[in-house]
């Protein structure tokens, strides 16, 4: 028997991602997506859906873009 090793794709919705984005609405979520801004989004018939990894990745580089001071 072969164990899996690929682990599995974990989908957000809008209201969870503004969640953990703290302080942003699913307003500016839409926005963003309209402004081809914000984490990488997909479209499963009238859902928007996130990856994990998309906005994990999204917010990787908001921190390395936007970091000041501190130990490098």
């Amino acid at each position: 028997m072969e164990t899996a090793t690929a682990e599995k794709t974990v989908f957000l919705t809008q209201p969870e991602v503004a969640q953990i984005l703290q302080h942003k609405t699913t307003a500016t979520l839409r926005w963003w997506r309209h402004e081809d801004r914000g984490p990488r989004s997909i479209r499963v018939g009238r859902r928007v859906l996130y990856r994990q990894t998309d906005v994990e990745r999204w917010l990787d580089a908001q921190a390395a873009e936007t970091a000041r001071g501190g130990v490098k």
